[in-house]
């Protein structure tokens, strides 16, 4: 479809905020009858430049065309009524009206954009019908299962008859079936001409859907091709996995202390009582058969594993895999709706997040988990709430982060991105935890400053403490890892020592699937 002629396109567009770009120069084009993927990490810029081609976002140069003509100044409504649509990440739908009444919201505006020349019921029918929801047409939709609901959305943005349709994570709460049946759909939606753009998360749909894909890495385009060019790919490898030449070094865990409370509130575990545990094989962190969500939304789907004491485990998989849900589960901020989670043998749901903090459970979480407008040290005075000194807190932080010691003074918020990390970390481990928790260190920052960080970490594990780590720079973290998990669309694909799993991610990654054993 390269002869296709370009519907929606974006020549040197750039974003910033303040001083930082956002996005750099990108150029993209999305042609009539095709699905053009936009894909990237964590932070790569994927959203800003939905938002940009939507007019959600202002453009610091650059500009946005459809069908030839600029529509860079135009307002978001008036894009809508040149032709183009747009779903969003989070489902957007009138719940409470029937399947037919939301899609006639769009059909009615359509009629009245083109002077009443085709009824909007017709056309709601119509779309019912292609889209298959016939048998649930007069059901409201907040009964509906959530890939119905995605349809209905995606039915109601039909409705307004756009020449390019923006799909920002449509595959957001679908199962794997759901997911299938929402590719065959994006197919038929094209043979009409239809150019869509989708902005996803799940790399089976966009492999599966995609007949171009452009990826995006720090703001900037470092890939454009077919799916079996961008998996091939080494800068895209690169920017999922990081990079496979110079892994952390893997220390040997050594021994430590930890503590944890009952879900109520209880007493300490001593060194010898950790000691017993490492003899007695109870693992520090044991999960069964967990799953858990948001509303409707089945994000995990009963996954097990265990951290033995004094080991890193790290949990891998893409981007909307259900990681960081799992480790809010775990740490107390999102409940589970059913299975077990111990710690030290001892069950935790249900406790609330600061009793877990307090008996040993800490979680430096993704982004940026500091008090900007606070000195460094004033941020390591926070953890002295398990009754630490101060003078303790600092003392232990300076000297496993020395570069925080030359800046105790300054500003949080100051800070350079992978110093912000290290001051998370450093005011974490003051506390003694039993089980570190690490979300996403890599976000935001370059891969140099990436492999410094991960440098602490295996320092960290060579003392004994056992940490569970979540990362998108899956290469880094297996350096430092024990053991290791993919996790793909809320499952436990697999569980083996690093280097299974490093066989297995580049597959896993760009494909959203293992490869056959």
């Amino acid at each position: 479809m390269a002869d296709a002629p370009v519907l929606l396109a974006a020549e040197e567009l750039t974003v910033r905020f303040g001083g930082h770009v956002a996005v750099s120069e990108i150029d993209l084009q999305v042609r009539a009858g095709t699905v053009t993927g936009l894909i990237g990490p964590n932070g790569a810029g994927k959203t800003t430049t939905f938002n940009a081609l939507c007019g959600l976002q202002n453009v610091s140069r650059g500009k946005v065309t459809l069908d030839g003509r600029d529509i860079s100044s135009l307002s978001p409504h008036k894009r809508a009524r040149l032709g183009l649509g747009r779903t969003f990440q989070r489902l957007e739908t009138f719940s409470l009206l029937t399947v037919r009444e939301n899609i006639l919201a769009g059909a009615e505006f359509r009629q009245r954009k083109a002077g009443g020349r085709r009824g909007a019921t017709a056309i709601a029918d119509e779309l019912i019908e292609r889209l298959g929801l016939g048998d649930v047409a007069d059901d409201r939709v907040d009964g509906l299962p959530t890939g119905r609901a995605r349809l209905v959305e995606v039915g109601r943005a039909l409705a307004n008859g756009p020449r390019v349709l923006l799909l920002d994570e449509p595959s957001s709460g679908l199962n794997e079936a759901e997911t299938g049946e929402f590719a065959v759909v994006l197919h038929q939606l094209t043979t009409d001409g239809l150019a869509v753009l989708l902005v996803e998360h799940d790399m089976s749909l966009v492999m599966s859907a995609c007949q171009h894909i452009d990826v995006l890495d720090f703001g900037r385009i470092i890939a454009s091709g077919d799916p079996a060019t961008i998996q091939a790919d080494e800068a895209v490898r690169a920017a999922y996995l990081g990079d496979q030449d110079e892994p952390a070094p893997n220390t040997p865990a050594g021994s430590a202390t930890a503590s944890i409370g009952t879900a109520g509130g209880g007493g300490e575990l001593t060194e010898p009582e950790h000691e017993e545990l490492v003899e007695a094989a109870i693992p520090v962190l044991e999960v069964r058969d967990l799953s858990a969500g948001y509303g409707d939304f089945d994000v995990i789907d009963g996954i097990s594993f265990e951290i033995p004491a004094g080991e890193v485990f790290a949990l891998l998989g893409p981007n909307g895999a259900g990681k960081t849900t799992t480790l809010q589960v775990i740490a107390g901020l999102l409940p589970a709706s059913s299975g077990t989670v111990a710690v030290c043998g001892r069950g935790i749901l249900g406790a609330d997040a600061d009793a877990l903090a307090r008996a040993g459970i800490c979680m430096v979480p993704e982004g940026r988990g500091v008090f900007p407008n606070l000195s460094v040290a004033e941020n390591l005075w926070m953890a002295t709430h398990t009754g630490t000194r101060r003078h303790d807190v600092e003392e232990i932080a300076y000297q496993r982060f020395p570069r925080l010691g030359e800046r105790r003074g300054q500003t949080a918020g100051t800070l350079s991105g992978g110093e912000q990390q290290m001051l998370a970390m450093a005011r974490a481990m003051s506390t003694d935890p039993a089980l570190l928790i690490l979300d996403e260190l890599s976000m935001g920052l370059a891969p140099i400053v990436v492999h410094e960080l991960y440098e602490r970490v295996a320092e960290i594990a060579s003392t004994g403490i056992s940490i569970l780590v979540v990362e998108q720079f899956a290469h880094e973290v297996l350096g430092v890892a024990d053991m290791a998990a993919i996790m793909l669309h809320g499952r436990i694909a697999k569980v083996g020592p690093p280097t299974e799993i490093a066989a297995e991610l580049e597959t896993a990654y760009l494909s959203g699937a293992m490869a056959p054993s």
